[in-house]
């Protein structure tokens, strides 16, 4: 394939449509009409690609917005500085720009997947390499089921938009989901994308989407479901299934290596954003169709004192701060103290998992584009999961296990002697994995919020007796104003309910 995942993501995707009604107007068009555009299988892939590269708006700093703030503050493992709607949820409505620019980004992924869903179909006798339709097919159900989660995971109401629109003869504003939908339909697409996805891609591939990784994300979807599903057993049973069928991946030995660009895409990885290498990349460009100078790197600096944070440091809450161990060897990589420059706000700790050291290195203009692949699945998170499977449905030893092998890596993520922390656990319980996933998953792509949101659902936690110390914020911290009843939802973005009647008729999300 022409397109190399791994680092190099330009995508140009020119669909336009003409028409004439005149002879005068019968010139060549510049850009090429769809009808001739997917001519070949390289013009597939570059359809493809673009629906990956939509990431981009969630994960790089985008054009001076960068939109991190939904996915890394809720929740008890990290803390602001100036404490902001994401953390004290004080004043957080449906126009927050953060919200409407996630919403909006999901669903061009949505939208994109769809679009080449159909060209794929209707495409199929353009292909040469034997099962690459199949693979695409695959590719997309994945992106569009992670969609889907992600929506599911702030709004839990969203509309499902399955097929490609392509004009304004059918209905144009889709109904909201109801109930589990959202989330039925994100499981949906990944069993059908496990199906049709490779084991493996070539080397100059790595980094697209395999059958490992719509395995991973079915463990996390049936588990979450399970846990707003009365806990359910199926759910659960249908996690471990899926557990059985990841393939070939095993937990590295070092736990920073899952945060270092010299060890992206490795036997732990299951589903990475593919950060951009280019020291020519422009950061105040948006990268999209037709503007091949925009950024793909990664952004990490809301973890430093740098102008291009707008005003928002980003550090490890004082729960976490408190939770290591003091030799666990995840902590140095997590976390650290910063003596040359103390951050009042947490004690003078930073959050380090991406920038600790070599990690941080940056390139492009300013220094502002991380090389620096984001990580979004790997299999400690899973087998943390399987644990909580395991426990609920009975089978103790076999969640030990699990746990155990969590904390057995990260003993002897140090040179030299293994460490003395975390010590094997000879039991395990839920509080253990609460715990365990707090230490191992700190500050990784929405993960924490997402777990207090299902936990409290199942009733392990009940976050209505929650204050600002079991959020890990300290007594000064202002305008703490969180409301389980409200806040275990995020508002429905104003530019959904300004454009889409549907959605404004069944009313916005509880308390908003």
């Amino acid at each position: 394939m022409l397109i190399t995942m791994r680092k190099q993501l330009t995508y140009i995707l020119a669909i336009c449509m003409f028409c004439a009604c005149d002879k005068k107007l019968d010139i060549l068009p510049t850009q090429e009409p769809e009808a001739d555009y997917f001519k070949d299988e390289d013009h597939l892939q570059r359809g493809i690609g673009g629906a990956y590269a939509k990431l981009t708006d969630l994960y790089a700093y985008n054009a001076n917005s960068p939109r991190h703030r939904l996915w890394l503050l809720p929740g008890d493992d990290l803390m602001s500085n100036n404490p902001t709607v994401m953390d004290n949820f004080s004043g957080l409505n449906g126009g927050d720009g953060d919200l409407n620019n996630v919403w909006k980004t999901l669903y061009e992924i949505v939208n994109r997947t769809n679009t080449m869903l159909e060209i794929t179909e209707q495409n199929k006798q353009v292909y040469m390499t034997a099962g690459l339709a199949d693979f695409n097919k695959g590719e997309m159900l994945f992106l569009r089921g992670w969609a889907f989660y992600k929506l599911w995971t702030w709004w839990k109401k969203a509309p499902v938009s399955v097929v490609r629109i392509k004009d304004n003869s059918g209905d144009l504003y889709l109904k909201p989901s109801k109930d589990l939908e959202l989330l039925d339909q994100a499981i949906k697409d990944w069993k059908d994308a496990a199906t049709l996805l490779p084991d493996s891609w070539p080397a100059a591939q790595t980094g697209r989407v395999t059958k490992n990784s719509a395995y991973g994300m079915l463990v996390k979807g049936y588990v979450t479901r399970a846990c707003f599903n009365s806990k359910n057993l199926q759910d659960y049973g249908d996690a471990l299934a899926a557990y059985q069928n990841i393939k070939g991946r095993a937990l590295v030995a070092h736990f920073g290596d899952n945060f270092d660009y010299r060890k992206e895409n490795n036997s732990e990885s299951l589903f990475e954003f593919q950060a951009s290498a280019s020291s020519q990349e422009n950061p105040w460009l948006m990268n999209d169709f037709g503007k091949g100078t925009g950024s793909m790197g990664a952004f990490y600096q809301y973890f430093e004192d740098s102008w291009t944070n707008l005003g928002t440091l980003m550090g490890p809450s004082l729960k976490l701060i408190q939770s290591f161990g003091p030799v666990d060897p995840r902590r140095g990589e997590t976390i650290a103290a910063n003596p040359a420059d103390p951050w009042s706000f947490n004690g003078g700790y930073k959050f380090t998992k991406y920038i600790n050291g070599e990690r941080g290195k940056y390139v492009g203009l300013a220094s502002i584009n991380s090389i620096n692949n984001t990580r979004i699945l790997r299999l400690a998170d899973i087998k943390l999961l399987v644990a909580e499977a395991y426990l609920q449905t009975g089978k103790p030893a076999e969640a030990l296990a699990e746990i155990n092998d969590v904390r057995a890596r990260a003993r002897k993520s140090v040179a030299g002697p293994e460490a003395a922390q975390p010590a094997a656990l000879a039991a395990v319980t839920m509080a253990d994995i609460m715990n365990e996933r707090l230490l191992e998953l700190a500050g990784e792509d929405g993960i924490r919020w997402n777990d207090l949101q299902r936990w409290h659902a199942a009733g392990y936690i009940n976050l209505g007796n929650w204050t600002k110390a079991d959020f890990g914020f300290p007594v000064s911290y202002a305008n703490f104003s969180f409301t389980a009843g409200t806040h275990v939802l995020m508002p429905i973005p104003v530019s959904e309910m300004e454009t889409n009647p549907n959605m404004l008729s069944d009313g916005q999300n509880p308390g908003y």
